[in-house]
């Protein structure tokens, strides 16, 4: 077989390889750097594919495999020990050595079994719950050792064992391999060490992509034979592991750096938290509003009729107090007045006042002698008695009564004219004639002009002056401001109601149905922000993490992970992240909702479906942040990971 790099310049790593390798055979592969050592090495492993010829294991040809054909074999023929190591941190010894048969489908307890066995075979049986971090250079390369052993593949192949060892751990790795090459495994080492290369049966020389066979005669190393109690014949299904196990090792995976984890947590907490919150928010909001419009329980409807004419119908049932009252018993009124405007009359706080130098003030009469009491100031005086008012359904519908000879101010007419306060009973001159003001009109409702009029029964206004048109104005019941609007007219002036103006508010739960719209608008978008922070977040941690995984990845892909193992590791990983962070974001979310309604004396609402809500978008978040990560790790490929 032959292995070529494409490019400008093609490289020719092999060239006609012609090899025969059996069950058993102890073989030293040699060579200066850049020789090809590596490339053959990925070869026999099927960490790579040749370009041209034919590789058969046991038989079966190698060429036009698919990738998960080759993971099968490589799960079933070999082990591989690495000059680097290449353990798990964050991982004990036992959870090291057992991940060397993670992927042939056995039970969690035949593994643990088999790397126990494996570790006192080594020599670290004391040393199971140990981190691998805390070995030291030669323990840790005996624990690769038993990771291989565990795995009961046929074929060990062991890359620089020696390289990063003292000669004292170097002779003992040695001796270790060579009683499993003893036990029936089959060895290939990899070394630029002679006296390595020295102890084997075999020894390949590798150069310029040739290989040729080195006669090692009776040079080679005859050790006593130590036979391993275990079977070099892998158990279990080729590439293959249990659903449990897969969680398992994803969950122990995710905490072997816990302040990493903690940290994508947290990310994951903010994002899904900052949703909730603004969604949880939200709700409450709205039902603020609701109680904030439900609160208004005196919408206005205004009429006004067209220009008065005396002696017509209009001028009649315009001013009738019974017209008043068909208004009053319309249903989903709480309360009506009707008062008409007149001509305007100088108006004074002083006698004696030359009236050609005072500026006319509008007078208006109140049909019925009765004005609305929410919005009259009427102080504590003579000017508002308890037999002057009139207590209708609620404290906003009352009405107080304007006596003959008595007079309410505009709030801003009384404030030019100087008005002292109620209790003194003050007096103002209409025309010249005396009144007694009993109140002053601060809130004119839909008619702003009442504010600069002087306002008196009908009976007294039409004494004063002549009067031009009349208004009425009407206070309904949440929801009735539409249909009052619509029969209002005909009750007031049924002989003309298409005379008739309608001014009405819009209808309180439209109203509310569009601020609630808007603000659940605004607030879903900023979820939408705060989620995709969090995806795009999780992404780049995910990601980064992926990285510097690569020979994690390369060594799971090299002892038989598929690709789609690869992906439902750090998808399983980015899933327990974001079900956590999910989690914690919720309880975030319902502390930050009750900290924000005491401060803001809101009634909480609070759906029994945000806990499982904030673990789904947690779950989400996690399934979106790690696609782009899986797909990253799924692509590694082992050869290019690992120095083979």
């Amino acid at each position: 077989m032959s292995k070529s790099y494409p490019g400008d310049v093609p490289v020719h790593a092999l060239r006609s390889v012609d090899l025969d390798i059996k069950q058993g055979d102890y073989i030293a592969i040699e060579g200066p750097s850049g020789s090809g050592k590596s490339t053959l090495l990925n070869q026999i492993t099927l960490l790579d594919i040749p370009t041209t010829g034919s590789y058969q294991i046991r038989g079966t040809d190698m060429a036009g495999r698919s990738d998960n054909f080759r993971a099968e074999v490589r799960s079933a023929q070999f082990a591989f020990i690495f000059q680097s190591f290449h353990l798990l941190a964050g991982r004990t010894v036992l959870e090291n050595v057992a991940l060397g048969s993670l992927y042939r489908g056995l039970r969690m307890s035949q593994r643990e079994d088999a790397a126990v066995e494996a570790l006192q075979f080594v020599g670290l049986g004391e040393k199971l719950d140990k981190r691998t971090e805390n070995l030291s250079g030669g323990e840790r390369q005996r624990v690769a050792i038993a990771r291989a052993i565990a795995s009961g593949t046929p074929v060990i192949v062991a890359d620089e064992p020696t390289g990063n060892l003292d000669t004292v751990s170097g002779r003992q790795v040695m001796e270790t391999l060579e009683r499993l090459n003893e036990g029936g495994s089959t060895l290939v080492v990899v070394t630029h060490d002679k006296e390595v290369a020295a102890r084997a049966k075999r020894r390949l020389w590798v150069q310029d992509g040739k290989v040729t066979e080195v006669d090692v005669g009776s040079a080679a190393s005859q050790l006593p034979p130590q036979k391993l109690q275990t079977s070099p014949m892998t158990r279990g299904r080729d590439s293959r592991i249990r659903f449990i196990d897969a969680i398992l090792d994803a969950w122990r995976g995710m905490w072997a750096f816990p302040r990493k984890t903690v940290a994508l947590i947290m990310a994951v907490a903010l994002g899904v938290g900052l949703g909730l919150t603004t969604l949880g928010l939200s709700q409450t909001a709205r039902f603020q509003v609701s109680d904030l419009f439900d609160a208004q329980r005196n919408q206005r409807v205004a009429l006004s009729s067209p220009e008065l004419e005396p002696g017509t119908f209009v001028d009649a049932e315009a001013t009738a107090e019974v017209s008043l009252q068909r208004l009053r018993d319309l249903r989903g009124v709480e309360s009506a007045q009707v008062y008409v405007m007149h001509d305007e009359k100088p108006v004074t706080s002083r006698p004696g006042v030359s009236l050609e130098l005072v500026r006319g003030s509008p007078i208006v009469g109140v049909v019925g002698g009765e004005l609305f009491a929410a919005g009259v100031d009427t102080g504590s005086g003579d000017g508002q008695s308890e037999a002057q008012s009139t207590q209708m359904d609620s404290e906003l519908s009352r009405l107080v009564a304007v006596g003959s000879g008595d007079v309410v101010l505009g709030s801003q007419l009384a404030s030019s004219l100087e008005i002292g306060p109620l209790l003194a009973s003050p007096t103002v001159w209409v025309d010249g004639h005396p009144r007694r003001v009993v109140g002053i009109l601060t809130d004119s409702g839909l008619q702003v002009g009442l504010l600069e009029a002087l306002i008196t029964s009908e009976e007294d206004a039409a004494q004063i002056s002549r009067p031009s048109y009349a208004n009425a104005e009407v206070r309904v019941l949440p929801g009735a401001a539409k249909q009052v609007a619509e029969q209002g007219p005909l009750a007031w002036i049924p002989s003309a109601p298409e005379l008739v103006t309608v001014d009405a508010p819009p209808d309180p739960s439209t109203m509310r149905e569009v601020i609630e719209t808007n603000m659940g608008t605004m607030l879903a978008v900023l979820t939408g922000v705060a989620l995709l922070a969090a995806v795009l977040s999780l992404t780049n941690a995910m990601t980064t993490a992926v990285l510097q995984r690569t020979g994690e990845f390369g060594l799971r892909r090299a002892i038989g992970a598929r690709r789609i193992h690869i992906r439902s590791l750090v998808l399983t990983e980015a899933l327990f992240i974001g079900a956590a962070g999910g989690l914690l974001g919720a309880y975030l979310s319902l502390l930050v909702i009750l900290a924000v309604t005491i401060v803001q004396s809101w009634q909480p609402v609070i759906s029994p479906l945000a806990i499982p809500t904030g673990v789904l978008g947690g779950i989400l978040v996690g399934l979106l942040g790690g696609l782009i990560a899986t797909g990253r790790a799924a692509r590694i490929e082992p050869h290019d990971a690992l120095r083979v």
